[in-house]
């Protein structure tokens, strides 16, 4: 019995110990490209050198005198129907760590979620269809920066914000993402670095119920008028039974794909 314990106090001690290595685990350092003294600089003339090769994303960032500049190219396809639907945090820690205090989250409004919910029956998947960038820049209208507590919530529009997030794609149809803010909005270490991350969200599956938009959907009669319907149906069930099984089998889809989980260090 005392063996038994030794060996099951080994083994948990080896478990602690290689979590704490992994955690441990220095993150890369992608150094920017400096643009000091010169205008906002073009996303295409930002090098993409860094690569992350676990989560297949080409990284560049860039500074200038006022604004951080930050692209992410991620070409694994399979990822994109997860980042339509959960939308992507772009964390800032000044401690080179992987702390979330700081976050830019790009996500779709409740109104959204509940509006594409009942359109996504009878609506193409554009991302499937290769208009990737289209797609969800439709999708992700909703962005929220979050420094350390203090929540500004805004819809992007070109140069009507200091920080202005865009999708689009390469000549490759790879999704790009481009962000711009200024440098005083994000927190560095005295040694001018910090670690980012960028990772899919959390809101995997638009609700159904709730407050809000779809209380004002169910005031409008047609929950009402849906129920009805399916009572007094018969021929009609099937049809209504192949919509929800397209809907899971959507679902079940979105919730196969890869989440994006990407930590790294920058310095300015």
């Amino acid at each position: 019995m005392n063996l038994l314990n030794k060996q099951s106090g080994k083994m948990i001690g080896y478990i602690l110990l290689t979590l704490f290595s992994l955690s441990c685990a220095k993150l890369p350092v992608y150094q920017s490209q400096d643009f000091s003294g010169k205008p906002s600089p073009e996303f295409s003339a930002i090098p993409t050198t860094h690569f992350d090769k676990k989560n297949s994303i080409r990284y560049g960032v860039a500074v200038n005198d006022t604004n951080f500049f930050f692209t992410a190219t991620l070409s694994d396809r399979t990822s994109y129907q997860r980042i339509m639907r959960s939308g992507l945090n772009l964390y800032f820690d000044p401690q080179g760590k992987k702390g979330k205090k700081y976050a830019l989250k790009i996500e779709r409004s409740i109104d959204q979620m509940n509006r594409q919910s009942f359109q996504a029956i009878q609506t193409p998947d554009l991302a499937i269809q290769g208009n990737v960038a289209a797609a969800i820049n439709n999708a992700l209208k909703k962005v929220t920066w979050n420094a350390n507590g203090k929540e500004f919530t805004f819809y992007p529009s070109p140069h009507l914000y200091s920080i202005e997030v865009n999708f689009t794609t390469n000549e490759y149809n790879e999704l790009v993402l481009e962000l711009q803010m200024p440098l005083k909005e994000i927190p560095v270490a005295d040694d001018q670095t910090f670690s980012a991350g960028l990772e899919t969200g959390n809101s995997t599956s638009s609700p159904m119920r709730g407050s809000g938009s779809m209380s004002g959907l169910s005031s409008s009669g047609r929950e009402k008028g849906s129920g009805g319907r399916m009572g007094g149906m018969s021929g009609g069930g099937g049809g209504r039974g192949r919509q929800m099984k397209g809907m899971s089998q959507r679902a079940t889809a979105t919730g196969s794909s890869p989440a994006v989980s990407s930590w790294f260090k920058v310095a300015l």
